[in-house]
């Protein structure tokens, strides 16, 4: 058996305490992608195609991101805030209303974003939160 303490930057993932995320399910479908946390326009440059965008809020400067992101999720808002609408425009899921998401989504995390249901999990098939 191995004793030795994991690398912290190894196993990026989501809080292990909360593993299930929920908010609200804002534009459907099922996707997955690594998620970097944005927090302002200057961490743009940060989000790669198929990433899953992971902020505190949009507006309409952050809408160039969606056409890259695989799925949306956003600390605040609702089915009619700008990145539910934004995200259905797009065909992407959202997931909106996740208290805290950009403390408790490690940057680099592979999620499992389920926009119809409003869940948000750390990709089963990359248990360790390193790209595949």
């Amino acid at each position: 058996m191995n004793s030795t303490p994991p690398d912290p930057d190894a196993t990026e993932s989501i809080d292990p305490s909360n593993a299930v995320l929920t908010g609200i399910g804002a534009s459907p479908g099922i996707t997955t992608g690594t998620a970097p946390t944005i927090r302002s326009v200057d961490q743009f440059s940060a989000v790669r195609p198929g990433d899953v965008l992971v902020c505190h809020t949009t507006d309409p400067a952050w809408t160039p991101l969606f056409g890259m992101a695989a799925a949306v999720i956003t600390e605040t808002g609702g089915v009619l805030s700008h990145a539910a609408i934004v995200a259905r425009e797009y065909r992407i899921p959202a997931v909106v209303g996740i208290t805290d998401a950009l403390t408790r989504i490690r940057p680099g995390t592979r999620l499992l974003v389920d926009g119809t249901h409003g869940t948000v999990h750390q990709d089963p098939r990359n248990p360790g939160g390193a790209p595949p």
